[in-house]
């Protein structure tokens, strides 16, 4: 099937806020995807039919992994993920290979007039604009937030009496707990992303002995290691005190064969 002209590829952060702030009054599809999850293959003919629809709709593609600031921007910890959007107004979210709630998620966004201002410079209600860097809020099927909600959460770290000197001293201690360290969302046996299952697989399946943290349960944890290890995404994967990467870099070094030689070496 021929791509439709009003389906894109998004390749990075600057290319989708051109391709949203084009036109404020449509609605767009964000679809997070990644090649290795299985379920990204049927949504991936389901996006282009539903595409070749609703042509007046904008069907963004972006490589979950390969664009972290976005994802991380929007919260999407699974693939394949699906966020809708008007302008930069969030519609709804969905979540997993679920070609009839897309469709019915469509019927019921695209076919209502905007409500936004016709100027792209008259204000918006706070919270409502994604604009890249900033991290998105909101739960998961609710008409709530894409960006915005970074502010709220500095302010409830202020009340964390752990100064950053012993936050940085517990993660490179938690980081050497072991020999191989997972900073991941879940533990390995309820992993709580795809990025991260993917990660636990590969470990289990070469009986690598190793430690997981739950990120998700320590924020000033989760927001050091960003800091530390300069990777703005999770899971992390440590082994023997460095920092290795995320899913990407760890399925490259375990196809090299450089994985289990840093392991065991």
């Amino acid at each position: 099937m021929a791509t439709p002209s009003n389906y894109h590829r998004v390749e990075t952060p600057a290319h989708l806020q051109q391709l949203l702030s084009a036109d404020l009054h449509r609605v767009s599809v964000l679809y997070f995807r990644a090649d290795w999850a299985e379920p990204c293959k049927t949504m991936d003919n389901v996006t282009t039919e539903l595409a070749t629809r609703w042509d007046q709709v904008l069907f963004l593609s972006i490589e979950a992994e390969a664009l972290p600031d976005i994802s991380e921007s929007f919260e999407v910890d699974a693939v394949p993920y699906f966020i809708l959007l008007r302008g930069h107004t969030l519609l709804t979210r969905l979540s997993g290979a679920q070609p009839a709630v897309l469709s019915a998620a469509l019927k019921s966004h695209a076919s209502k007039p905007s409500t936004l201002a016709s100027s792209s410079h008259q204000p918006v209600a706070a919270k409502t604009v994604y604009q890249p860097g900033e991290q998105a809020s909101g739960a998961p099927e609710a008409r709530g937030t894409v960006a915005g909600g970074a502010q709220d959460d500095d302010d409830e770290d202020d009340v964390d009496e752990e100064s950053d000197e012993e936050l940085q001293k517990r993660c490179e201690a938690l980081m050497t707990q072991s020999d191989v360290v997972l900073f991941m969302k879940g533990d390995r046996n309820t992993p709580r992303c795809g990025f991260s299952q993917k990660i636990v697989g590969i470990l289990e399946g070469h009986k690598v002995d190793y430690t997981t943290f739950d990120i998700l349960n320590d924020e000033g944890v989760r927001q050091k290691l960003k800091e530390i290890n300069e990777w703005p995404t999770f899971p992390q994967l440590v082994i023997k005190g460095e920092f290795v990467g995320g899913l990407d870099v760890v399925k490259e070094m375990e196809e090299a064969g450089e994985l289990l030689e840093m392991i065991q070496g």
